[in-house]
């Protein structure tokens, strides 16, 4: 199990660098009104498709977020922006003791569907993610 998620997030990630961009027209009506509807103050949002997935990429209380919707707008997944400060201490401590000279490019809260987070920090050239307890998970693959 702990592989298959880990492999979802990769995917996940790297399918970010291939998604299309849409016009808010080109995106199907049920996935911006269930947008809509979660984030009714949310005024400025970029869209993209990923595969079967629509993206839609947002600002909100001063944090990057992404939401995954299915073309019937059911969220498939969510990614929030998050400091090094937020991250579990399972998670701050790993990256301390691992990659001390490293610096941490970003951190993010990614959370599927059923409401299992992960956490993912890029440190140099390498992603790293843990599981809602901030437990290192191995890469499935390398």
């Amino acid at each position: 199990m702990k592989k298959l998620i880990l492999v979802l997030v990769i995917i996940g990630l790297a399918a970010g660098s291939y998604a299309q961009n849409l016009l808010p027209a080109d995106v199907p009506q049920a996935v911006v009104k269930s947008f809509t509807k979660k984030n009714p103050k949310v005024e400025q949002v970029e869209w993209s498709k990923t595969g079967d997935f629509y993206k839609a990429t947002f600002a909100d209380e001063n944090s990057g977020k992404s939401v995954y919707y299915d073309a019937a707008g059911k969220v498939k997944q969510s990614e929030m922006q998050v400091s090094i400060s937020q991250l579990p201490t399972p998670v701050l401590k790993y990256v301390n003791d691992n990659h001390s000279s490293g610096v941490v490019k970003y951190s993010s809260k990614i959370t599927n569907a059923s409401g299992k987070s992960t956490y993912v920090v890029k440190v140099k050239d390498s992603e790293l993610v843990f599981d809602s307890n901030g437990k290192y998970m191995e890469p499935a693959m390398q």
